[in-house]
């Protein structure tokens, strides 16, 4: 059976705000309440140009060094012909031609600089 007469009383009494004290009241499974003043925000990060140009520097140097590798083990082959060529065969030909440019035009270019004999295009350090 239930019992008509409630406990619980929604007049302005003491009893109804004990009562709605104990319901609002931190139990085992709550999270304490972070206080607002004692936040405090971490500063933004900012990207600096010069962050931003080192990291394109780093992948065009890694790229060209894929390249360069790709050309010089016989990976990257250039083409002869494109026309009965498929998508990657024509993506490692101009890869190919890629690694062959920087070959020539940088990379020969370092090695001359660094070699004993500066005469010697094809010496290797």
């Amino acid at each position: 059976m239930l019992n008509s007469v409630s406990a619980v009383s929604f007049k302005a009494n003491p009893t109804v705000q004990s009562a709605q004290e104990r319901i609002n009241a931190p139990g085992k499974f709550t999270k304490p309440e972070a206080s607002t003043q004692n936040i405090v925000k971490a500063p933004k990060k900012k990207h600096t140009l010069l962050k931003v140009l080192g990291g394109l520097v780093g992948a065009a140097v890694v790229v060209a060094a894929g390249t360069l590798i790709g050309v010089k083990t016989g990976k990257l082959k250039v083409l002869p012909d494109l026309n009965g060529a498929k998508f990657m065969q024509k993506v490692g030909h101009y890869l190919g031609k890629m690694g062959e440019w920087i070959d020539t035009n940088m990379w020969q270019k370092v090695v001359k600089l660094f070699s004993k004999n500066p005469q010697a295009p094809n010496a290797t350090p």
